[in-house]
């Protein structure tokens, strides 16, 4: 709890990170939330230099509601994401007693437009980017790489933490093993036999002695930022549009259409919300005259 009486927000902030971090929230997540706050708190400074956080009303977070929207410019999914840290933040100082009243029960958040289904690739252009992906100095890693993430569906941060030890490949068989997903989810996810032989001929070229899966010509482990840099060459190259979370989508589509399991579709993927999942799930224009066109009820018109 904090002993100030009377502390402004700024004061609560590092017992509020200590208090995300005890329950586990992964860093990314805690940045996130201590980003948001940082801004709101300068922003209401401005208006009224050290202002307590008691005296913050709901009405002082309509305005910055507004602000957000108007002045910013900010996109509906970032407005509410700032105003979910905030619920977040007044929560917690209510449950501490360092406020009575949470400022935040009358907030609401903007509307979002229809979410679409993530983008993913046609048969056609996954071909040709794994045609390009095989080809040049780097050509079996590069393959590996895309396989992996197309066949497994990983992001690319959790593509950058792989080490050799996290892989396992037998000859009907094999696992990835996920060590620190996103929100600290660990997981393992098979993989098939497209990407254990790629991943196998990977390791018979792979430079160094780095304990990482994936390294660069000279035997350092590949960043993120170059992960994401191989990849969108080849998307380049392949004149498709898209990125390395692209092919992660693809894998997603291609599952729930393949076995509609929408459960064991989360479960590979590592979400914690089955609503975010559930994005797969939506139908395309294709599918759906397909799905009318085999209706009981089309005899009916003939």
């Amino acid at each position: 709890m904090i002993k100030n009486k009377e502390p402004t927000l700024k004061n609560c902030l590092s017992g509020f990170e200590h208090w995300l971090l005890e329950q586990d929230h992964a860093k990314n997540t805690v940045t996130s939330y201590l980003f948001d706050l940082k801004q709101f708190s300068e922003w209401i400074d401005h208006l009224y230099p050290n202002t307590m956080i008691a005296e913050i009303d709901s009405f002082s977070l309509q305005r910055f509601r507004g602000f957000l929207d108007k002045i910013e410019k900010n996109s509906a999914t970032t407005i509410n994401r700032k105003l979910q840290s905030l619920r977040r933040f007044f929560n917690w100082a209510l449950k501490e007693q360092i406020i009575k009243q949470d400022p935040t029960t009358t907030i609401k958040l903007k509307t979002l437009q229809k979410i679409l289904k993530p983008k993913s690739l046609a048969k056609g252009d996954l071909h040709k980017v794994l045609t390009i992906a095989g080809k040049g100095k780097q050509g079996i890693r590069n393959y590996a790489l895309i396989q992996l993430m197309l066949q497994a569906g990983l992001r690319i941060g959790e593509v950058e933490s792989l080490e050799l030890v996290n892989v396992s490949l037998y000859d009907r068989s094999g696992e990835v093993r996920i060590r620190d997903g996103k929100g600290r989810k660990a997981r393992s996810v098979p993989l098939n036999a497209s990407i254990r032989k790629a991943l196998q001929d990977y390791l018979k070229e792979r430079i160094g002695s780095s304990s990482s899966l994936f390294t660069s010509s000279t035997g350092k482990p590949l960043t993120k930022r170059a992960l994401q840099k191989i990849v969108s060459e080849i998307m380049d190259k392949a004149k498709c549009e898209g990125s390395a979370h692209t092919l992660r989508h693809t894998f997603a589509t291609a599952f729930y259409n393949d076995h509609k399991k929408l459960v064991e579709l989360s479960n590979l993927l590592g979400h914690s919300n089955l609503n975010t999942t559930a994005r797969y799930t939506q139908a395309s224009k294709e599918q759906l005259a397909e799905q009318l066109e085999s209706s009981s009820l089309n005899e009916f018109g003939e």
